[in-house]
Order: structure tokens, then sequence, then C-alpha cells
């Protein structure tokens, strides 16, 4: 398993490679070369495994890792430290810092700066520029097999996976794992956008209707609690979906019952059972924009964290060894 923040990917094959001494080879100095077996795409590592050979190629699953928001790419490193001691060492993990930099984030206290946000702000706007800058660090690091988000980083990987998906592009990871999530936005100016503009739109509160009423009321438990806490960076005012309010500048918060199209890639979604009820909810809000048939749920028994404990973690590895499995029984489908 190898982990790095925000270094220069190079090239790798997607097809399995054995290297073998052969006495039909080239002949060298001592009589035999090394030459290359080529063998299809299968599961080449347990294979090895099974043989006892350990020091020759296997193939490389690599992960793109985004951090919470006030952290960076290494302090995410720190906090995965179980997790990637324990997962399959074939895993190539890369890490990288957000654009923005920013104060520290909630429970990053034990950590010394700089800090960073993927995100200005949670704006369509806001959005597409963090969209963007997902791009170019796609193109400069990948390709990659699944993205790793934990907090903001996995609120901002279902929002690209959703955008993505929406506008019929080809979609650069089969699998997402995404950890203690925040509510994600989406850079569509469309989602949410009737609920959101007549709320803007608004004269009498009294007269509100069955949808503005499911939209405030997560609004409340999610962002108005996160904001009483503290916890909300970087922030974003209620009062801008209220009368008077500027719905282009509203964040098109990924409201399951306003969002028209799920998540159609496996996704693996780890929430801690001692965070505050409000991150549990908008870690729900993730998980329900996802296709019920291809995500999974846990819950460990830390906070805002990765799992810590082992029995945990192994949990968490039998669930994306699951994702990844499920990645490639879909990956003919058109979706």
């Amino acid at each position: 398993m190898g982990s790095r923040c925000a270094e220069p990917a190079s090239e790798h094959s997607s097809t399995g490679y054995l290297y073998a001494c052969s006495p039909f080879s080239q002949p060298c100095s001592y009589f035999f070369s090394v030459s290359v077996v080529y063998f299809p795409t299968f599961n080449l590592n347990g294979l090895l495994h099974f043989l006892g050979v350990s020091f020759l190629p296997t193939f490389t699953m690599r992960v793109l890792c985004l951090h919470g928001v006030g952290s960076s790419g290494k302090m995410l490193e720190t906090q995965l430290r179980p997790f990637l001691k324990a997962v399959d060492p074939s895993f190539d993990f890369v890490f990288v810092d957000g654009p923005f930099p920013c104060e520290r984030g909630p429970g990053m206290a034990a950590f010394d700066g700089p800090f960073f946000s993927h995100t200005a702000g949670y704006s369509p706007e806001q959005m597409i520029e963090a969209h963007e800058h997902l791009d170019r660090t796609i193109d400069d690091l990948g390709p990659f097999d699944g993205i790793l988000g934990f907090s903001q980083g996995g609120a901002l990987a279902l929002s690209y996976l959703h955008r993505k998906q929406t506008q019929n592009e080809l979609r650069p990871f089969k699998f997402a794992l995404i950890m203690s999530s925040v509510i994600p936005c989406s850079a569509d100016v469309g989602v949410c956008e009737e609920v959101i503009q007549s709320l803007c739109d608004q004269t009498d509160p009294s007269a509100v209707d069955q949808d503005q009423r499911v939209f405030v009321e997560l609004l409340d438990r999610t962002v108005g609690e996160a904001r009483k806490n503290n916890a909300l960076l970087p922030d974003i005012d209620p009062s801008i979906y209220e009368a008077g309010g500027e719905p282009s500048l509203a964040p098109r918060i990924m409201h399951p019952s306003f969002v028209k199209q799920k998540i159609w890639i496996p996704t693996v979604h780890v929430a801690g059972k001692k965070d505050y009820s409000f991150m549990r909810a908008m870690s729900d809000v993730a998980y329900a924009v996802c296709e019920p048939k291809l995500a999974k749920k846990m819950v460990h028994s830390g906070g805002h964290q990765p799992p810590q404990k082992p029995s945990e973690v192994k949990e968490v590895i039998r669930a994306l060894d699951w994702a990844i499995g499920m990645s490639d029984r879909f990956a003919h489908w058109n979706l």
C-alpha cells in the first residue's frame, strides 16, 4: 500500500503482469532472462498471495483522497492511519490539499496548519469552481479507480459524481468511500430550484407549502444546528432562503426529496455513533442521494473521525471490497 500527498502520478497499465524466469528466453550471462507474461484482468493479487509470492509487481488500485474542511491531505492521512495499515498493500492512496486556505476546522486542535478547504463557499458558482479544480487534479494525478472523501471531501465527491452523471459525462471513479460526510451541495442551479425560488418569493411566512416545509426542516436540523455549534465552514447563512434572498446565490442543498437522479456507482458510507446529531443527519442525506442497491452504510463507535478500532476498520475494508466487486459487476452498464 502506498500513500502520498499531491505528487504527479506515473502512468500505469491496467493489464496484470508477472515477471518469470524462463529458460526459453534469450540467453544472458546466467543462461536465462526475465520475460513478461501477461494475464487478462482478474484478481492477480489473490493468485500471487496463494502462490506465496510477495515480491512480484501486482495491480495497483488508485484512490484519490479528499480531506475535510480546515484540514489537509497530510492530516487526513494521519487520521486514516489504522485503515491504511490494514488495507490491501496494492492500494495507492493519493492525498491532495484543497485549493483554498482557511481557518482550522472543527476537531483539528491536535494539528498544526496550514489548513485548507475544497470550496470558497457552497453557491452553485462556487461548487462549479470546486468541481473544475477537481477536474484538474484528476488530469494531473490520475487516472484513479476510486475516491475517498472525509467530511467536506465526501460531500464534494458526491456532488462531483452527481454532476458528471446528470450531464452524461464520463465519471472518473468506479466507486466511492464516504466518511462522515457533511451535507452535499450541487453545482447545478436546477437542483431544488423551484422550492428555493418559492421561499425567496414568499411574502406570507404562514403560507408555506409542503415542499417548503420539508426543505426548511432539513435545513434547520443540519445547517442551522451546525451554525449554532460553530461547526460550519465555509458558512451558509439560512436567511438566503428567506423572503428577499437571492436564489442564484443560495447553496443547492441536495435534498433527497428533490434530487431527481440517484448516484449510480457503488458507495460506502461511514459515520460515527458519537458524532453530533446534525452531522449524522448530514451523513444520512449523503447516503440518501445514492442508489440504495449500490450503497452500504455503517456506523462506528467514534465521533467525527474515521474508524479507529481494528474490528471496525476491517468492516470498512470488507465494505470497500464489496464496492469494488460491484463496480466490476456493473462496469458494462451504460449508466
